[in-house]
């Protein structure tokens, strides 16, 4: 090996740190505590302090106000938290959980690596994506790719053989919901159609579980005019009580838990079947965005047939979601390593690009590699080099008015969720709006919603730029815009006058932090001192 690099699947509720061994397999590093996860969870013990992992989640019962959980539902949104009297981005919180998988994984391992992959839900945008390898810079690390979940779990799971296959993923992880349609074959994964929910995940169900055993025990207990939602000490025990209860109902049929407020305590019996129902409704959003998928699919290869279906995240192994699969779309999908296949994965598709033996499309992609170069114990049926070919997760456009008194104006799009990436969409020659026009103004959006839409409203604004004109310039003058997409889905557009030739390039590698933020936050987190 040229290099060696860490594979990281930053989830949302724990975490996990993989490599490549030196027997040539992807192996889960464990943390300092001897586990193979990790919780997502900083606590801020105080000035300059933190605590990150499983003593965190626990110390944050005593001090909730102290604590972050869940921080990967915010990345990409400006969402500052305090603590201690210290802001931090979503950023600054997900670096320092980074910074303590490495630092653990390289003191299990004895080694000093600094390079990593970090894997991201295959739904994530633009935004989301490039705020996650702005915390791998701020943690100090040399982030040398982004890769979806889903597309890793396939390389660690789903693409052993030479056998060509057509796969989905079902990905529910604690705070993300994907699916992905991949082909897999030797040393070769192309995605073919994604969709998905960044905002639903198993702590959706815990939240579910949370009111259900609540709402028992406010019955059983007979507390009167008191209620214990508006207790946070009391509600965050609980919801630790309930991620392990719900835990213990995929493998029982019912759970008892005994609950203390305010010195009245009772027992409270939750079953399978009880929990199953008040869930049903976050199961159907699933069994829905799958079946979408397919029909996604179906419409770029009209003869798709699912060969395999995989179960991935902690929250797939729920025997309601086998279940539901089996009911509703006739699946019988496989269990795998549920919480270590998509580190894995990342690992290996990190070692194939520090091996400069991975081809993703792009220009930039490393030449052939030679016929006769030797296979890789490490690659997908022991080949020489991994390909692997993307779909865009959300559809891009530009603004567009109508005519000079459009004020709002609309999106157009010029490349379509599950589009194939990398690609060179064709050309756009767009005409200036007013007489004697100096100036022309280029918008960048994303899609927001499920659904694509022209209206503003329902899409995120990601960056613009302004092509000034050498002259004033009459109405309707052409104005030529190129466009590129890379194999990680960063867009960059390129504006020129015909006339003058002058032109403008933006690039949609953006995120809610500048680059003086991100200097910033590197500060801030290279002066705390962590421990697990």
């Amino acid at each position: 090996m040229n290099d060696s690099v860490y594979g990281i699947d930053l989830g949302t509720t724990y975490s996990a740190i993989a490599r490549i061994s030196d027997l040539g397999a992807a192996e889960v590093v464990p943390n300092f505590e001897g586990d193979s996860t990790t919780p997502s969870v900083v606590y801020f013990e105080g000035p300059g302090s933190v605590i990150v992992g499983a003593e965190a989640k626990r110390t944050a019962l005593s001090d909730p106000d102290s604590a972050c959980l869940l921080v990967k539902r915010h990345m990409g949104t400006e969402y500052p938290q305090e603590f201690r009297g210290e802001t931090y981005s979503p950023e600054a919180i997900s670096a320092i959980i980074l910074k303590e998988l490495v630092n653990a994984a390289n003191n299990t391992t004895g080694a000093v690596i600094d390079k990593v992959v970090i894997t991201v839900p295959a739904y994530f945008g633009v935004q989301e994506r490039e705020s996650t390898r702005q915390a791998g810079v701020i943690a100090g690390l040399d982030v040398v790719g982004i890769v979806t979940e889903p597309v890793a779990a396939a390389l660690s799971i789903g693409a052993r053989s030479d056998q060509a296959e057509t796969i989905m993923v079902y990905d529910l992880g604690g705070g993300t919901f994907d699916t992905t349609i991949m082909e897999t074959r030797e040393g070769a994964v192309e995605v073919i159609a994604v969709d998905g929910n960044r905002k639903l995940g198993g702590a959706d169900w815990d939240d579910a579980l949370v009111d259900l055993i609540i709402g028992k025990f406010v019955a059983a207990a007979d507390l009167g005019d008191e209620d214990p939602r508006y207790d946070e000490e009391f509600m965050l025990d609980l919801r630790l009580e309930a991620e392990d209860a719900k835990k213990s109902l995929s493998r029982r049929e019912s759970v008892t838990l005994r609950l203390s407020f305010d010195g009245t305590k009772a027992m409270v019996e939750v079953t399978r079947e009880e929990f199953e129902a008040a869930t049903r409704h976050l199961l159907a959003q699933t069994i829905e965005i799958s079946r979408r998928t397919v029909e996604l699919g179906t419409t770029k290869r009209p003869q798709l047939s699912i060969d395999r279906v995989l179960l991935v995240g902690g929250s797939s192994r729920m025997p309601a979601v086998k279940a539901a699969l089996k009911n509703e779309l006739g699946w019988e999908a496989q269990d795998t390593e549920f919480d270590l296949a998509v580190a894995k994965g990342a690992a290996i598709y990190g070692q194939a690009a520090v091996d400069e033996v991975l081809r993703t499309g792009d220009e930039a992609a490393p030449v052939d590699v030679a016929a006769d170069a030797p296979g890789r114990p490490f690659l997908p049926g022991g080949s020489a080099s991994l390909t692997v070919k993307n779909a865009l997760s959300r559809s891009v456009g530009i603004k567009f008015a109508r005519d000079e008194n459009d004020a709002e104006g609309y999106i157009s799009f010029f490349a379509h969720s599950n589009d194939a990436i990398p690609a060179v969409p064709e050309p756009i020659t767009a005409l200036t709006l007013s007489e004697g026009q100096t100036s022309v103004e280029l918008g960048l959006y994303e899609q927001a919603g499920e659904r694509e839409s022209e209206a503003l409203a329902d899409n995120r604004f990601l960056k613009d730029a302004v092509l000034a004109l050498p002259k004033p310039m009459p109405r309707q003058s052409p104005i030529e815009i190129a466009i590129r997409i890379s194999g990680e889905g960063l867009v960059t557009v390129t504006t020129t006058d015909p006339a003058s030739g002058a032109s403008v390039d933006l690039e949609a590698s953006v995120s809610v932090l500048t680059e003086e933020q991100v200097e910033q936050e590197t500060a801030k987190v290279s002066t705390l001192l962590s421990r697990s």
